[in-house]
């Protein structure tokens, strides 16, 4: 099962229950942005979503001890009572987010009697991984034994290689994407403060980490020292800048613009040049976002797969929705 990782719900519950995805599962933090319990329940009320997993408690320190054992019963409660309520979807309660607990069951085995109706799940940092329930797994390190569910969670998943992660955790249970603005990041490094935090993320980025479901395609290469960029940084909040989150070409060619493609010769995205880059290469940005070009090359070709085309000559073949070159994580 695919899921996006809305953990800061609680700050863009509009956006997210009108472009939920039928058929996801959920993910959020109950109440580290504000209590998201009332969003989630709108979700699980349209009827698209099967399955539901809360962060219960995040610490900054990924320390947790005994006190903070009657806030973890408490929340756990509060989604046991609507778990009752809707029990057509299934509620996963991991009541410490990355922990570095060693004896993480000793734990979860005090919540767990709090919340009959739902399932505990373990969500270790440098804190170990239970023998009893069911792991989650963040990031990129390799996965666990037994079965788990993942989360790109700290991870940004348009700046990884997507397919790759998406086979290496074939067995996971869920899938979770997250990107920075889940959180109300700009970008993954954004060191704002939390409660300052303004980047919520839109209806586009939305439907873009949808789209990473699906299949990159066949036969994508670039030249050397090429990177295409599905999405670029985003610099503004709340209102993101025109570029934001959509792709820029990065190469040490520089000419007047780059083009997309397809098969049938018809240019589906052009590129201006766009000025220099930090490390002395050239940007380039399309002006929409990937997974638009990608969906239009689709109606005309049948795949998302296109050209790059630059004075005339073909110099490699990318899918718009998905990074490709080099990977971030």
């Amino acid at each position: 099962m695919w899921g996006l990782d809305f953990l800061a719900l609680a700050k863009y519950p509009d956006v997210a229950l009108r472009e939920f995805p039928k058929g996801f599962a959920l993910g959020c933090f109950a109440n580290t942005f504000g209590d998201a319990l009332p969003a989630v329940e709108k979700i699980v009320a349209s009827g698209r979503c099967p399955l539901v997993r809360v962060q219960l408690l995040w610490s900054d320190t990924h320390f947790f001890s005994l006190a903070d054992i009657p806030k973890a019963q408490e929340e756990a409660r509060r989604y046991e009572r609507l778990a009752v309520k809707y029990p057509k979807t299934r509620f996963y309660l991991s009541p410490f987010c990355e922990h570095n607990i060693p004896n993480p069951d000793s734990f979860l085995d005090l919540v767990a009697p709090n919340a009959p109706s739902c399932s505990i799940i373990n969500s270790p940092f440098k804190g170990a991984n239970s023998a009893k329930y069911k792991n989650e797994h963040h990031g990129i390190g390799p996965r666990p034994k037994g079965p788990y569910t993942y989360s790109y969670d700290g991870t940004s998943a348009v700046d990884d290689d997507v397919m790759a992660r998406k086979r290496q955790h074939r067995r996971s249970e869920v899938f979770f994407f997250w990107v920075p603005q889940f959180n109300l990041r700009k970008k993954t490094k954004d060191p704002t403060p939390r409660a300052d935090r303004k980047a919520v993320p839109t209806s586009d980025l939305i439907d873009s980490l949808i789209y990473l479901k699906g299949n990159a395609g066949v036969g994508i290469k670039l030249p050397p020292n090429y990177l295409w960029k599905s999405h670029a940084d985003q610099h503004t909040a709340p209102v993101p800048e025109f570029r934001a989150s959509k792709p820029v070409l990065i190469c040490p060619l520089k000419a007047e613009r780059f083009e997309l493609v397809a098969s049938n010769g018809q240019v589906v995205g052009i590129l201006p040049y766009s000025g220099p880059f930090a490390d002395g290469r050239h940007r380039y940005y399309l002006g929409s976002f990937g997974y638009h070009v990608a969906e239009k090359a689709i109606r005309i070709q049948g795949s998302p797969v296109v050209q790059l085309r630059v004075n005339g000559k073909i110099v490699g073949n990318i899918n718009p929705a998905f990074r490709a070159g080099n990977f971030r994580s």
